[in-house]
This record gives C-alpha cells, sequence and structure tokens, in this order.
C-alpha cells in the first residue's frame, strides 16, 4: 500500500494517508483522513461561464433583404471548461502530494480523466506516482475504502 492515496473525479478531490499497525497488536493498518480533505472542485458549467444567450447572425441571403436568423455556435467551451477543470484537480493533488513531501502515492479516477490528469500532472508528482486505476470512489467510506485497499487479497 502506498503511503497516499488520491481519489479524483472531475469535481472532487479527497486524499487518505495509510498509517500502518503500531506496536499495540490489537492496532491494524488503517487509512485516515487527510487534514482539509475532500476539496470540492466543481468545474463551471456553460451557463455560469457564458452569461447572455447564443449570438445571433444573419443566415445570409441577398445582399440588403432581412433573412432569417441563426444562432452562435459554442465552439468547443465544454471541452475548454473541462481542461480548465483537469487542471484546477491537478494543481490540488501537486499541492497535496508535495506538502506530503513527494511520497509513493496511488491515484483512482473515473477512466474518461485519468489518462488526462496524469498528463496534466507536474513532473516530480508524476514521478512519485507508484499505481494508478480507474473508477470514482470519492464518496465511499473510509471502511469501504479499506475493504478495497487494505483488506483486498
Amino acid at each position: 500500500m502506498q503511503k497516499l492515496l488520491v481519489l479524483a473525479n472531475s469535481g472532487r478531490v479527497r486524499f487518505l494517508v495509510f498509517k500502518e499497525n503500531g506496536d499495540d497488536p490489537l492496532e491494524k493498518a488503517h487509512l485516515l483522513e487527510g487534514p482539509g480533505s475532500p476539496v470540492e472542485m466543481r468545474p463551471a458549467s456553460i451557463h455560469q461561464t457564458v452569461t447572455d444567450h447564443a449570438g445571433r447572425f444573419t443566415q445570409g441571403g441577398p445582399p440588403g433583404q432581412g433573412s432569417g436568423m441563426s444562432y452562435g455556435d459554442e465552439y468547443e467551451l465544454e471541452e475548454q471548461l473541462e481542461t480548465e477543470a483537469l487542471k484546477r484537480i491537478a494543481g490540488k493533488i501537486d499541492e497535496i502530494v508535495s506538502v506530503a513531501g513527494y511520497p509513493s502515492w496511488q491515484l483512482v479516477a473515473p477512466s474518461t480523466i485519468l489518462a488526462s490528469l496524469r498528463e496534466e500532472l507536474p513532473e516530480p508528482t508524476r514521478r512519485t506516482l507508484a499505481r494508478s486505476d480507474t473508477g470514482d470512489l470519492t464518496k465511499l467510506t473510509i471502511a469501504d475504502l479499506e475493504k478495497r485497499f487494505l483488506h483486498a487479497s
């Protein structure tokens, strides 16, 4: 088990620290929620970003004559918002890993963003990434996460 477990999706980052069992035989290895975790990072929706209605332009026709109106396009605005959200999430993960001293860590994120998220991570943070898995586990309880990561066969 890595020293740090980071769970992320497009709107939430959660991190847990692995605590080894101590000298007490009754004490078992467990996960502790990191300070300030989880962090909500909801991406802005198009309606929050664009404050006006879609642009309207004439559809064409003979010069000087009125014609129907056409709506402007959003031109990859959704894709740009997703890219910015990934950069914010990667920045938060970098902050978490750097504050922890760049330990060996594991990342779990949905398959739709995992590869892009790894690419957005700064080099020192990416270098210490020991493992990455797919899944959206940001809302699981600590007990469920311990079953999945500590008690798995």
